[in-house]
């Protein structure tokens, strides 16, 4: 019997990632996101080092700003991205606008894969976050855990990745993992 109180991340979260660099184009990123069924990847600065991460969430953003911004330029409207970010100067069809980094949460909410899970499934309640980025000491990606894990632990079913996910994909810069470790019985009172 496994309790979510004494169960560690390391035991439950994704190892395997796809992780992409701040200077990707949004566009590309979005075919690899649905091509592999993902909704989060870390986001790399040059060096490896984690600077953020980018959802499905970010995805549907941007493309909804681009498209109300080309309509816009298209009927002679200015277009302000106040709104949008901190960086006011930044207008589409500025090249900076398509990158990863523009959209990207540079709040990275992140777990050590030796923390337990109630721990981190209470920061995610707390903070309204549906993913947490695992971090080595020198601020890489070694894993992900999504809300759907957790709850794949406290009802004892395997999170089902998609069928249509290629993990075979030499062009992708890692291959995400495709399953979940089973727990017979799942508990989840927490260490007195």
């Amino acid at each position: 019997m496994k309790s979510i109180g004494t169960t560690r991340v390391e035991d439950v979260m994704i190892t395997a990632l796809i992780s992409v660099l701040e200077t990707d184009k949004m566009e590309e990123v979005a075919k690899v996101f649905d091509a592999q069924d993902i909704h989060a990847a870390p986001v790399l600065n040059k060096l490896g080092k984690c600077v953020g991460i980018i959802t499905s969430h970010d995805i549907v953003e941007y493309e909804s700003v681009r498209r109300e911004t080309q309509n816009e330029l298209r009927h002679g409207k200015a277009f302000d991205l106040a709104h949008y970010g901190s960086n006011l100067d930044v207008r589409w069809p500025s090249p900076c606008f398509d990158e990863v980094g523009f959209h990207m949460s540079k709040q990275i909410d992140s777990a050590n894969p030796s923390d337990s899970l109630s721990f981190v499934a209470k920061l995610m309640c707390t903070k309204h976050r549906h993913h947490v980025l695992i971090l080595d000491n020198a601020a890489k990606p070694i894993g992900m855990l999504s809300s759907l894990d957790v709850l794949g632990f406290i009802t004892g079913e395997p999170v089902r990745r998609s069928a249509t996910r290629n993990t075979d994909d030499n062009d992708l810069p890692n291959e995400f993992l495709m399953g979940h470790a089973d727990f017979d019985e799942v508990t989840t009172d927490e260490p007195h």
